[in-house]
């Protein structure tokens, strides 16, 4: 049992090994933590992970060249917890999770047109707890209906009241992305990894900007057929 966890993690510091040459397309003679240092450079998942694939690096050399083969074979034997680490790092960095994977699907997103009813929408939101709704006309995204909208539609219509009857098209003006004055939007295409989406809430954390909702369509582009969408609490209930 022993001898197999030194032969498993060996094992995974080739795949990643492998996997790194054919990625830079190098010599035999580079090393892996100058791989590891390249890959980290030009790859955000290597860099979220190199520290600790530069410690496995280290056991593995430890392993390889080990002085006192003839009477210490192995020289150490890796703990289980930090082989199943490194092959969780390993699935990370070789099979990158896209952010479709977690995203909420075109086909389970409440939208609304410009002719629904508001209050109807407004009761969904309240009964769902949906902060923001997008709003589809010829299966393009116009815009945002969200509690901002709602704000911004009363703040500037100091005397408004919402009828009954009222209908989505009322608040166009507070509609597309760039009327929601105390958020934003960002698209990303459908190759984007979950990382890259991820980063995107942390830079917008740092810089006091509050991202509503990360869209996903086929290319990144605005005017492109929702596929898919993600907020913050897509990202922190991503491990659940």
């Amino acid at each position: 049992m022993k001898k197999n966890l030194s032969e498993k993690f060996l094992q995974i510091y080739n795949e990643i090994d492998d996997y790194m040459r054919k990625q830079l397309k190098v010599e035999q003679y580079m090393d892996h933590g100058m791989l590891l240092r390249q890959m980290a450079d030009k790859n955000r998942v290597f860099s979220e992970y190199y520290r600790d694939l530069k410690t496995f690096a280290d056991i593995r050399n430890l392993l390889v060249h080990n002085p006192y083969k003839a009477s210490a074979d192995p020289i150490l034997i890796p703990h289980e917890y930090i082989v199943n680490k490194y092959e969780e790092i390993k699935n990370q960095v070789l099979h990158p999770k896209k952010a479709l994977s977690i995203a909420v699907p075109r086909s389970a997103i409440y939208t609304t047109t410009l002719e629904d009813n508001a209050l109807d929408v407004m009761q969904t939101m309240n009964d769902k707890v949906y902060t923001h709704v997008p709003v589809i006309e010829n299966n393009k995204m116009v815009g945002v209906f969200s509690e901002n909208t709602i704000l911004s539609y009363l703040s500037h219509h100091k005397e408004a009241l919402i009828f009954k009857d009222m209908k989505i098209k009322e608040f166009a003006e507070f509609i597309p992305l760039e009327k929601h004055l105390s958020e934003s939007f960002e698209f990303v295409d459908r190759n984007a990894l979950l990382i890259d989406v991820e980063e995107l809430f942390r830079k917008g954390l740092v810089n006091r900007k509050r991202i509503g909702m990360v869209f996903i369509t086929n290319s990144g582009k605005k005017d492109e057929e929702l596929l898919g969408l993600l907020t913050s609490w897509d990202i922190a209930g991503k491990e659940s």
